[in-house]
């Protein structure tokens, strides 16, 4: 029997309750009925809120301190490390991918066989990006089976949302606006597939915060400008040997976009967390655990897959491909942390599995590297390294936005999120990193904000 193609759509910074709930303004005809013809797990967490690193953690079914992506600093994915684009072709798959540098950069589409298929981190879908996505379903090269990554970087903040979508009938927030478009052309590539010979998964590296809020009175909208989306991409061209001139500039613009930002809310009552949704930054100082940033959506569609079924349980990013492989009966060798999803999707009883969450390394020189549990019930965060430096225990059923910071108060819940994290956590680190190749990595960091 001929195994199924899988189509592996990642839509990088989208978020869960932005694909699916009562908080979706989007226009998403194709997305939805790929949620309707299969399965929606509306909590499904990434395991850090950083693009490398995630996608990192899905493809080998490992948290990130387990396979050496934990440190202090941005390092890419040791290649000895097994991962599942390898597994299936072992298995006779043709593997292919589009996904952007920063994919490239984390050496997470080496093993990946098509000529270009790394494009410039901010070539959209629409200047031409999905016209090649098309082309390359229809190539021939494509044999069956096929596996295809796509990662689409469209939603990456800062957004220029397209003309034709520009409309509060396609979202309250140029976000959702955008997500409106996306789904436009996820409609004509899933007009190139057979649905029922090919597993579609649709997931997102991690959340964004979305700077807009209604208070009952007013609207406050602190999203980024198309000028500053076209600022952006200008500052990117500067040649290397000017970046200390364009760090300064970025340095100055950006303190003075967070001064007018927080003006325009100074004499607003907000709560603790629309204050963090309209001034945090995921690239910013602090930690990056916040389920805005880390509660993504997951939709397993098409081959296998007969249920119209929405699954509230927790599960995690590790846990997609071990999925997978039971999906389409391919045997799972590897001691990975991440568990088949697939007793679960067929009703059966299955235990949730508490997810490891991590800060990315390194964003700034101020910022400080934390480690942490989350379960459905509590989110637990530390100190990567002292383990005395504890900082916030929140509880998710009576604490959803995470404003109350009950440390202090549950003991017993700090020893067990402790215990959780001991067992799961291996702490191994990799130096396989040189130079030339740490100094690309962090080149692109740079023109994406992170550094």
């Amino acid at each position: 029997m001929m195994k199924p193609n899988i189509l592996f759509l990642v839509i990088d910074s989208l978020r869960s309750d932005k694909c699916y709930g009562d908080k979706k303004t989007s226009i998403t005809p194709h997305i939805d009925n790929l949620r309707k013809s299969g399965v929606y797990f509306e909590q499904a967490i990434s395991s850090v809120a950083s693009t490398g690193i995630a996608m990192s953690s899905i493809f080998t079914g490992l948290f990130p301190s387990n396979m050496g992506m934990s440190g202090s600093n941005f390092t890419i994915l040791d290649s000895s490390i097994p991962n599942f684009i390898k597994i299936f072709k072992e298995n006779g798959y043709s593997v292919f991918a589009t996904a952007p540098e920063i994919a490239s950069d984390f050496g997470l589409i080496c093993d990946f066989e098509n000529p270009n298929m790394g494009y410039n981190n901010y070539f959209s879908l629409f200047d031409g990006l999905g016209d090649q996505i098309l082309t390359k379903l229809s190539s021939k090269d494509f044999h069956e089976p096929w596996f295809f990554y796509i990662h689409l970087n469209d939603l990456h903040y800062p957004i220029k949302v397209q003309e034709n979508f520009d409309h509060e009938k396609y979202g309250l927030s140029n976000y959702e606006k955008q997500i409106s478009a996306i789904d436009d052309w996820i409609g004509k590539i899933l007009k190139k597939i057979d649905l029922e010979n090919t597993l579609v998964i649709l997931t997102s590296d991690h959340g964004e915060y979305i700077p807009i809020i209604n208070n009952g009175k007013k609207i406050i909208n602190l999203e980024s400008s198309v000028a500053e989306a076209n600022l952006w991409k200008l500052g990117n061209k500067v040649p290397e040997n000017l970046y200390p001139v364009k760090k300064k500039l970025g340095n100055f613009l950006r303190n003075t976009r967070e001064k007018i930002k927080s003006s325009k809310i100074d004499d607003v009552e907000l709560t603790i967390y629309e204050k963090r949704i309209l001034l945090g930054s995921r690239m910013g100082t602090g930690h990056h655990s916040f389920d805005d940033l880390l509660r993504i959506p997951l939709i397993f569609s098409g081959f296998n897959i007969t249920d119209n079924k929405i699954i509230s349980q927790q599960v995690r990013h590790v846990d997609i491909f071990p999925t997978v492989l039971e999906l389409i009966s391919l045997e799972l060798k590897n001691v990975i942390d991440g568990k088949s999803l697939l007793p679960l999707i067929l009703g059966k009883d299955y235990p949730e599995l508490p997810t490891i969450i991590e800060n990315p390394p390194n964003v700034k020189e101020e910022f400080t590297k934390s480690i942490g549990v989350r379960t459905s019930n509590y989110k637990f965060i530390r100190d990567i390294e002292n383990l005395k430096i504890i900082y916030e225990l929140y509880n998710l059923k009576n604490d959803p936005l995470e404003e109350k910071n009950i440390i202090y108060q549950q003991p017993n819940i700090v020893k067990e999120m402790e215990e959780i994290l001991l067992r799961i956590r291996h702490t191994s680190n990799s130096d396989n990193v040189d130079d030339e190749k740490d100094k690309i990595v962090r080149e692109n960091l740079r023109k994406l904000g992170y550094l």
